[in-house]
């Protein structure tokens, strides 16, 4: 196994502090939280940063479980031996959070905490690739050779439905449109 490089501790400590503030923001109501006076504006009025927050605001239990999805991250980024149980968890949320904040012009300080923390976790997945590559490629049982052509037989059928349903949903969304 590689020798753990230092400047990880710090990378963690540094996500681990900024996924505290954005979770405890949301759990503290701070964040995704509409001021009454905006939520009177026509919808129409208002920005990519206002739409999102209207929309995420509108359930609490949701923010709440980002904020404290986040908390968790942040937790876990404070011990090496979770480290990579973090990555693994928070990848996927600020993956989302990063395109959110792009895609709906939150703030360039959003974009950038944001890449950042996605890109602290990338290189701790990065560093720990030969460990996942083997949990989730290596050490997985293969069917056997009796049932491989019955599972083939049964992806194929999951893609044609697939494609079938694709292709009759656009022309028939085409047709409807004319």
């Amino acid at each position: 196994m590689k020798p753990y490089p230092r400047y990880f501790d710090w990378l963690r400590y540094i996500c681990a502090c900024l996924l505290y503030f954005y979770g405890m923001a949301k759990l503290s109501g701070h964040q995704l939280t509409v001021p009454a006076e905006m939520a009177q504006q026509p919808i129409g009025s208002l920005s990519g940063y206002w739409l999102t927050w209207y929309y995420y605001s509108y359930s609490h239990l949701y923010k709440d479980i980002l904020g404290l999805t986040q908390v968790i991250g942040a937790s876990l980024l404070l011990f090496r031996k979770s480290a990579l149980l973090a990555a693994v968890m928070m990848t996927p949320v600020m993956a989302n959070i990063l395109l959110i904040n792009i895609f709906y012009s939150i703030s360039v300080g959003a974009e950038c905490n944001s890449a950042f923390i996605l890109g602290c976790m990338l290189l701790l997945l990065w560093h720990q690739r030969g460990v996942l590559f083997g949990v989730l490629w290596t050490s997985q049982t293969a069917e056997s050779k009796s049932a491989r052509r019955l599972h083939w037989i049964i992806r194929s059928v999951i893609l044609v439905v697939v494609l079938a349903q694709v292709i009759v949903g656009t022309v028939l969304g085409h047709l409807m449109a004319h």
